[in-house]
């Protein structure tokens, strides 16, 4: 699957780019730090951090084999969570009972210390 990435330099281009699941960055040295742990971790960077980063929020494209899995299911109590499901361009929460659908881009908001089991589930999932 290709990688894209895009920097911009206007913010008004850097939403859009968001809105189409598109990773952005800008300035020189910070983009190529940028760049380096997107093609390291393609599927799973961090593009937000909270409070002195203990919880991370992330976006990775779900592997088919978790088509019609119920997103929920994909959580660990007080480690992992959905929290938004970009599908067809468009940005939904997750009701208890929503289903993982094909190129469905999921935003998990996951404890720093557990990026790694994340990682892990989803690099094996995805055969990486």
């Amino acid at each position: 699957m290709p990688v894209v990435l895009a920097r911009v330099e206007d913010s008004g281009r850097a939403d859009i780019c968001r809105e189409l699941g598109i990773p952005t960055s800008a300035g020189v040295q910070w983009t190529v730090h940028r760049i380096h742990r997107m093609l390291l971790h393609r599927h799973l960077v961090p593009e937000v951090a909270f409070g002195g980063g203990e919880t991370l929020l992330v976006r990775s494209r779900l592997p088919g084999h978790l088509t019609g899995r119920r997103l929920t299911d994909l959580g660990v109590d007080g480690e992992i969570r959905v929290v938004e499901v970009t599908r067809g361009g468009r940005s939904l929460v997750p009701a208890h009972g929503t289903r993982a659908e094909p190129g469905d881009l999921v935003s998990f908001a996951v404890a720093a210390t557990s990026l790694d089991r994340l990682r892990g589930f989803l690099d094996r999932e995805l055969g990486t």
